[in-house]
């Protein structure tokens, strides 16, 4: 999944002239969990992709997109799973409004996804 990010990654490492070694120590992370994201088996966690954002003057925006993507296919799949609930819950009043608007704003990024691959 995070291969694209992966390649950025390794790039940008090498164009701005550091070594995993240099990553490592400004991310306080061992050589080995540099190697990991660099071959894409291991995704940064947030904090370490805002220090690579601000180490190596990216955004890495493909990383967004891989993880917004992987987020909509699993919530499109585990709306049908929802239960059922009944008119006089508590608090219920937008939940119909708010399942239809995703079932729909999903179908068309999914749609959509799938015919720019």
């Amino acid at each position: 999944m995070f291969t694209q990010f992966a390649h950025d990654l390794c790039a940008a490492r090498r164009k701005a002239g550091l070594t995993e070694r240099d990553l490592a120590i400004l991310l306080e992370l061992g050589s080995k969990d540099i190697a990991a994201l660099e071959t894409g088996t291991r995704p940064p966690s947030i904090e370490q992709l805002c220090r690579l954002s601000i180490i190596l003057n990216r955004s890495f925006s493909q990383f967004y997109q891989e993880l917004m993507q992987a987020a909509r296919e699993a919530i499109f799949r585990n709306l049908p799973d929802l239960p059922e609930v009944t008119d006089d819950a508590e608090g219920n009043f937008n939940r119909d409004n708010t399942l239809k608007r995703l079932d729909r704003d999903l179908t068309a990024a999914l749609t959509q996804h799938h015919a720019e691959s």
